[in-house]
């Protein structure tokens, strides 16, 4: 370790290899402090839990212990992040700078879900005038000929072609449903195959929250075996593995599931059992014996979902989750649901059963590998569904759910209500060393309730557990200020919407632009953009709005374009997005970011915190708010020589107690608390 330990400061000390040589680069104390800090803990084969605050400069202070522990130890290091952009800049930028400086070598592979790799079972069937194209996927075809013979990888990311085309995509696109494994023609060209070999000879594989997740639902059946992990943007792990974790029964997935078997639309028929049914007329009566199942079957999924919709029924503007409590399982429309689970559970079992028939019949045959693939799924379908309406019910470790789009219901969805305990099951006790990092995690500069809830307890008492809280290196006395308006109505107040509306149209006659404002829900967002447009136009003022101007990628684009833009949005862009010096100077945070107790991740743990006695406000919605509040307020301040104003319009950030554990959460301390009236002059000298 010592070896290493002065290697570190070669490269990146003051002075050292990293500031001559990466352009950009500078020592930071807090950096190094972090490096070091990491390389510990794998030399210990403890837990680190560390706060790196913006500017810091976390990736690199991972990424170079990383390489050169797992070089020295032949030990490989996952490493996952949350968004596409780290993973692409540690992928394309990151990595190949430690190469290009570092005086040994090192391999690394990107870790992909085979969605994104191109299948050439898929494409050659295609070539070969296989399957019959529309239009558009005539063109979507003639646009990636050139690419499909040239690409080393495969990978849907080296496209440039419109959007229109990309839609397209899955019609190459590698999936489970019609790989043929050993059978495939292929398999020596399989990008996705050549994907896993270079993961078995990296030293670092990089991967995303969702595929790691995804590996340990399929027993670690993706990633090479491994002990050391890197988790950064980790204050989202905890939600994502309560997302991916849980157990889904989607109308939408069974319907896809079903149309690609087959589909009757009038007097259309399309489907794979047409395929067969046209090269294999000796199995002709078998599969119309199917298609009438798979019609049974439709009917009865859409009942199931439609009895449900009637029982609870919400308003169609929006989308909801409703919270299934024991109350409602004595209601008649969810005894009727029952009945009809009972009989689409016969018709499932019957149709796997038929379909496994005519794999048989098939033999040998190409195509009988891909009926055994739709048994496979149709199986798991059916295995989901018995969890969640049979083994799970009413167990007290556990949360159901339904999720509802435009008042109709469309997936029963179950998890554990906690998900740290489940984390540690699955992923930390097959683990020697984990590196937890993030630029927002602690609460009140402490890890107490993070520790806690990501199931890491049992480490911190045997001594397991490293922290560090590095904050950034920003001046934010002389960078920013926090303005909290305090005459605005309380948010629960009818009144607070038109008073806030009041309130950001004098911030943006102010601001003229280079402003965000961020909201807590999609129905007070979209009054907000209903009242500011026509007003704002009349500014020569562009106003971006979430879902109405476009998604984000689209909205960012066009608000970096134009320096006369506000740009609004919800949880997306509370996070990630990475604006420096004039591009924002006036940033709004509507409403403290409490999670709706209606969310499922937020109903779990209140459940857990009452059946433990414990205040779920305390030990959850609090915390959880702060550390989304940090990461709001983090948006602004992205470089040494950034400024601008946070305006806060919810007074209860100064008028209720808990306001002190969110405002000792951020690094601004240079508060003012003001009237309404006074807004334009107070966030004046700081634009």
């Amino acid at each position: 370790m010592e070896d290493n330990e002065n290697l570190l400061v070669h490269y990146m000390g003051q002075g050292g290899v990293m500031e001559g040589q990466i352009p950009g680069f500078r020592f930071r104390r807090e950096q190094m402090n972090l490096a070091e800090y990491v390389l510990q803990a794998f030399t210990d084969e403890t837990f680190l839990v560390a706060e790196a605050g913006t500017g810091v400069g976390k990736t690199f202070a991972y990424l170079l212990p990383a390489v050169l522990w797992s070089t020295d130890q032949k030990e490989k290091v996952v490493m996952s992040t949350r968004t596409k952009a780290l993973q692409q800049q540690i992928v394309d930028r990151d990595l190949p700078d430690l190469a290009r400086i570092l005086d040994r070598r090192f391999m690394w592979a990107e870790a992909k879900g085979r969605d994104n790799f191109l299948c050439w079972n898929k494409y050659m069937n295609i070539l070969a005038g296989r399957k019959n194209l529309n239009e558009g996927e005539q063109r979507f075809v003639e646009s990636i000929l050139q690419w499909a013979e040239k690409t080393r990888t495969g990978d849907r990311k080296e496209l440039h072609i419109a959007s229109d085309l990309l839609m397209y995509w899955p019609l190459v696109a590698a999936d489970r449903m019609s790989c043929q494994k050993e059978r495939c023609h292929y398999r020596d060209k399989c990008f996705r195959l050549k994907m896993l070999k270079r993961m078995e000879k990296a030293d670092l594989i990089i991967v995303n929250h969702s595929l790691l997740l995804s590996d340990l639902m399929v027993d670690n059946s993706i990633l090479p075996s491994y002990e050391y992990l890197i988790v950064d943007e980790v204050h989202t792990f905890l939600k994502e593995s309560f997302d991916k974790l849980s157990l889904r029964f989607s109308l939408y997935e069974l319907m896809d599931s079903y149309k690609m078997l087959y589909q009757r639309d009038g007097k259309t028929q399309r489907g794979y059992l047409l395929k067969l049914q046209n090269r294999f007329s000796q199995i002709g009566l078998l599969i119309n014996e199917v298609k009438q199942i798979i019609d049974t079957t439709v009917k009865l999924t859409s009942t199931f979902f439609r009895g449900i919709s009637q029982g609870i029924s919400y308003g169609e503007n929006y989308n909801y989750s409703h919270i299934i409590k024991p109350v409602d399982r004595g209601q008649a429309w969810y005894t009727e649901a029952i009945a009809i689970y009972v009989d689409w559970q016969y018709s499932m079992h019957l149709l796997i059963l038929k379909l496994k028939n005519i794999e048989e019949e098939l033999g040998d045959a190409e195509e009988s590998l891909e009926i055994q693939n739709f048994c496979s799924s149709l199986q798991e379908l059916s295995d989901v569904a018995y969890y969640l309406m049979e083994e799970k019910l009413e167990k007290e470790d556990q949360i159901q759910w339904l999720e509802y789009e435009r008042g109709k219901a469309v997936c029963l969805c179950a998890s554990a209500i906690n998900s740290g305990e489940v984390m540690n099951e699955q992923l930390y006790k097959k683990l020697k060393s984990a590196v937890m990092v993030s630029a927002t995690l602690a609460v009140d500069d402490s890890f107490d309730n993070f520790i806690s809830r990501s199931g890491l307890m049992e480490y911190q008492r045997d001594g397991r557990i490293l922290t560090l809280l590095e904050d950034s290196p920003f001046n934010y006395r002389d960078q920013a200020s926090l303005v909290v308006v305090q005459d605005l109505p309380d948010p629960a107040d009818q009144r607070f919407s038109k008073a806030s509306n009041d309130t950001l149209l004098r911030i943006i006659n102010q601001t003229r632009g280079k402003t965000m404002i961020l909201f807590t829900a999609r129905r007070q967002l979209e009054e907000a953009s209903s009242y500011l447009r026509d007003k704002t136009k009349l500014m020569g003022v562009e106003l971006l709005t979430q879902y109405e101007n476009g998604e984000f990628a689209v909205l960012m684009e066009a608000f970096k374009a134009n320096e006369h833009a506000v740009l609004m949005g919800l949880e997306t862009f509370w996070e990630g997005i990475d604006l420096k010096g004039e591009q924002l100077t006036c940033l709004v945070i509507v409403k403290i970011p409490f999670r709706s107790p209606s969310d499922p991740f937020c109903s779990a743990w209140d459940k857990y915190y009452r059946f433990h006695g414990k205040s779920s406000f305390e030990h959850f919605m609090l915390p959880d708010a702060a550390v989304r509040f940090k990461q709001g307020v983090g948006r602004l301040i992205r470089s040494e020589n950034d400024h601008g104003a946070v305006v806060v319009l919810d007074t209860r950030l100064v008028k209720k107690r808990y306001g002190k554990t969110l405002m000792r959460s951020i690094p601004i301390h240079n508060v003012q608390v003001i009237d309404s009236e006074n807004i334009e002059e107070t966030i004046s000298p700081w634009l």
